[in-house]
């Protein structure tokens, strides 16, 4: 059955941006997200790694992609694309719904990941505790349509909602995602658990949350941090969901600090 699923949907190629040199660190970023979201990460590290940055099917500069309809199927996305640009082993950091992916790239290619960086993310895509139900958002999706309820959303992410400096290009980048894309991935998080899986996750891994988060609750954190046997947790302050945008410089160094 496997055998067929993989036959009716084969890996898809995503676009790719890399820039710097040394071990390749691959950025994976989340629901409504895209590439774009970790420019202000780039000058600092490419300093220090090859870094690659990707688009998800049906988000930013993919978003002509057809979206997949599980977790399991964007991380295949993930390796084919490694695959396609001669990408062997790397450090890999999942944002939010990117961390869900990830943690399925751990399943599949266990011996590629140097270390692991799970941030803002958590086990169970139902998400507990979220801002709104998965239901909620879909509703709000059809009443509101795409730019409106990415913008709302977008909101959530940062500590200031809108009032935050990094609104209007948070919200712009989320407006780039495909309809299609954003119910896809709300239905994929929703069906998606992890939970079996973390006790066999053997690489170091980083955990890195900021408090004021409101779409993951630290239940979803301490989860993660107790159940991954080689795990780190990093928790910020005065920081909600985009914490690579609210506290950049200290983003940055913890990264650095973990992975080099």
């Amino acid at each position: 059955m496997a055998s067929d699923v993989l036959a009716m949907n084969p890996p898809q190629i995503l676009p790719v941006k890399r820039v710097g040199m040394g071990k390749p660190l691959v950025l994976v970023h989340g629901y409504l997200g895209g590439s774009d979201q970790w420019e202000a990460q780039i000058p600092l590290l490419s300093q220090h790694f090859d870094v690659i940055t990707l688009d998800l099917a049906g988000y930013g500069l993919a978003n002509t992609l057809t979206a997949p309809s599980t977790m399991g199927e964007h991380a295949r996305n993930v390796l084919a694309t490694l695959d396609h640009i001669g990408i062997e082993r790397f450090h890999l950091l999942g944002h939010s719904m990117g961390g869900m992916v990830v943690q399925e790239v751990t399943k599949l290619a266990p011996h590629r990941i140097e270390k692991l960086v799970l941030y803002a993310t958590g086990p169970l895509g139902c998400i507990p505790g979220r801002f709104e139900t998965m239901e909620r958002s879909r509703e709000r999706l059809r009443e509101d349509g795409l730019p409106r309820t990415a913008k709302r959303i977008s909101a959530t992410w940062l500590l200031d909602g809108e009032a935050s400096p990094a609104f209007e290009a948070l919200s712009a980048l989320a407006t780039q995602a495909s309809e299609q894309a954003a119910i896809a991935g709300l239905n994929a998080m929703e069906s998606w658990d992890g939970r079996e899986h973390l006790g066999s996750i053997e690489r170091p891994t980083l955990i890195v949350w900021g408090e004021c988060d409101r779409t993951y609750g630290w239940s979803q954190i301490e989860m993660l941090w107790r159940t991954i046997p080689n795990a780190s947790l990093a928790v910020l302050p005065k920081c909600a969901h985009a914490v690579h945008l609210e506290r950049g410089r200290l983003f940055e160094t913890l990264l650095l600090e973990f992975l080099v």
